[in-house]
């Protein structure tokens, strides 16, 4: 039987599967092997050893690798071991890595560690440190900040995010339209306004797919305004909205689009989304879409009268 110090050398073996064999051992031991993983985290010369320990240590997920564990995601020179020391944090699952994690995703040089504490702080629910981090100069860890409050769907915080909507930065300006749809509540609606008429397509399309999250009357009357927008991706997007949306109020409109001179493909989502709506007021029409408009409008129009009406082939008009 190898002994628990055989073990951690077995760690940087050259040989993928000795490694992570003699990994598993460790974990296996448990505490036992608590006390030789910290010696080679904090000691050992190869970062293969290092990071593979923190691995074992969030495995295990003994509360007394905590300050070591957080003592690497800091001050470790190689990025693999920071982020392996943030993962094992998390796993652990001890609220007093929070602010460690969050002083992480400010300072640390490798955007893979800072994303790494990120989904750590997402996974403790740690809505207030995100909170605080919006009020950071750097730009990457107010963006990291709005997706975190998003993710935890953190209506508090809805204010502070939107107060970033019109940010210098267009990816912000992308999260944080991204983020109010996350948060699923009509207060995110009016807030999204500034998205809409954004100089990017990219973020007054991410504007309008939160609108599909948000939903109801208000969000489906800002969608609608979008059916003319100057770029065809945002206004696809506005048509596929209003079908997620599924309400009424869109029908006449999506009828007009499906049967009018936009792009086959949007014209065609218009079909699906008026059998997303659902109402009985789109047969006919979509009947008429099934012999008067291009293949793919076709198409799309049958799979509504399908699968949402229960019409099939048989039943499909041969005249209009």
């Amino acid at each position: 039987m190898q002994s628990l110090s055989e073990l951690v050398r077995m760690l940087g073996s050259d040989d993928y599967f000795e490694r992570q064999s003699a990994a598993w051992k460790l974990v296996e031991e448990g505490g036992e092997a608590i006390a030789p993983l910290l010696e080679a985290l904090e000691r050992d010369p190869e970062p293969q050893v290092r990071f593979k320990s923190a691995w074992a240590l969030g495995k295990i997920g003994d509360v007394r690798a905590l300050d070591p564990l957080a003592k690497a995601l800091l001050e470790d020179e190689d990025p693999s071991v920071r982020e392996w020391a943030a993962s094992s944090l998390e796993a652990i699952g001890d609220p007093r890595a929070i602010p460690v994690l969050a002083r992480s995703l400010v300072s640390d040089q490798s955007r893979e560690v800072r994303l790494r504490s990120s989904l750590a702080l997402v996974a403790f629910g740690a809505s207030d440190a995100f909170m605080e981090l919006l009020e950071e100069p750097d730009l990457e860890t107010k963006q990291m900040a709005v997706v975190g409050l998003g993710r935890l769907r953190c209506i508090e915080s809805i204010e502070m995010v939107a107060s970033l909507i019109e940010d210098d930065d267009p990816e912000l300006r992308r999260r944080v339209a991204w983020s109010l749809g996350e948060m699923r509540t009509p207060e995110s609606a009016p807030l999204l306004r500034p998205a809409l008429e954004d100089q990017s397509h990219v973020v007054r399309m991410t504007a309008a797919k939160s609108l599909a999250s948000v939903g109801g009357e208000v969000a489906c009357r800002m969608a609608l305004h979008l059916l003319k927008d100057e770029h065809p991706q945002v206004r696809l997007t506005a048509v596929t909205t209003l079908g997620e949306i599924g309400l009424e109020d869109a029908l006449d409109r999506l009828v007009e689009v499906m049967f009018g001179e936009d792009d086959e493909e949007i014209r065609a989502w218009a079909a699906w989304s008026l059998g997303e709506i659902g109402n009985i007021r789109a047969v006919e029409h979509l009947q008429e879409a099934c012999v008067k408009c291009p293949s793919m409008v076709q198409d799309k129009a049958l799979d509504s009268l399908e699968q949402v009406f229960g019409i099939g082939t048989g039943d499909r008009k041969d005249e209009v």
